[in-house]
C-alpha cells in the first residue's frame, strides 16, 4: 500500500495512508508537495541470509537508522500573530534545534508541525496566553515576542517566560526586528 509524504519548505510535514489526508495538511499549511512512496522490497532474515552469497563484500547486518536531533524540548519561542511568515522562517532557520511556535490566528482547526515550526490556531489573546502558559507548565523555557502591549503586560508575569514587547513600527525594517529577536533568543539560551 503506498504512503503519501507531505513536504513543505524542504521538510517532511507528515506521512499519510491516503492522498486526501496529505492534501488536507498542505491546504492547511498553504503550500507544499506530496510524494508517493511504495514498498519496493520486503526482506526477511531468511532471504537476507540467502543473499549473502550473491552479494560478496556487502555485510548484511542490521543497521540502526541514524537518529535526527529533534528540536530542543526545553526551549520554545512563541511569536504572536503579527510576526507570522517572515520572522517564523528566519528564526526556524537560525535555530533549527528549537521549537518555533507561530500564532496563525483563524483559519487553522488544529496545530500543524512543519519541521521545528508549530503553527497554532488562535481566536484571541486568551488562546495565545493559554499556549504560552501550557508550554511553560510543561517545563519549557518560553521566549515570547508580541507587539500587543496588553498581551505583553499579561504574560510578563508568567513564571518561566521571557516576554518581549517588540512593535514592528518601532524598528527600521523587518530585518532589524528579526536581528533583535535572534539576539534575545541567544541571550536566553545562555542562561
Amino acid at each position: 500500500m503506498p504512503k503519501y509524504i507531505a513536504m513543505s519548505h524542504g521538510r517532511i510535514v507528515g506521512v499519510y495512508n491516503s492522498f486526501a489526508e496529505a492534501l488536507r495538511t498542505l491546504v492547511e499549511i498553504g503550500e507544499g508537495e506530496i510524494y508517493r512512496g511504495e514498498l519496493i522490497l520486503r526482506l526477511g532474515p531468511e532471504e537476507a541470509e540467502d543473499l549473502k552469497g550473491y552479494l560478496p563484500g556487502v555485510p548484511v547486518e542490521p543497521v540502526e537508522a541514524p537518529k535526527s536531533a529533534g528540536p530542543r524540548s526545553s526551549v520554545a519561542v512563541v511569536l504572536d500573530q503579527m510576526f507570522k511568515g517572515f520572522f517564523t522562517e528566519v528564526l526556524s532557520r537560525e535555530f533549527r534545534d528549537i521549537e518555533i511556535h507561530e500564532i496563525v490566528g483563524k483559519g487553522l482547526e488544529k496545530t500543524i508541525r512543519v519541521g521545528n515550526i508549530y503553527r497554532h490556531p488562535a481566536m484571541n489573546d486568551y488562546d495565545v496566553a493559554k499556549l504560552v502558559e501550557s508550554l511553560a507548565e510543561k517545563g519549557k523555557k518560553v521566549i515570547f515576542f508580541t507587539g500587543d502591549k496588553k498581551l505583553y503586560n499579561h504574560i510578563l508575569g508568567y513564571e518561566g517566560v521571557a516576554a518581549y514587547y517588540a512593535p514592528p513600527n518601532e524598528y527600521p525594517g523587518k530585518e532589524a526586528l528579526a536581528k533583535f529577536m535572534i539576539e534575545k533568543i541567544k541571550e536566553n539560551l545562555k542562561h
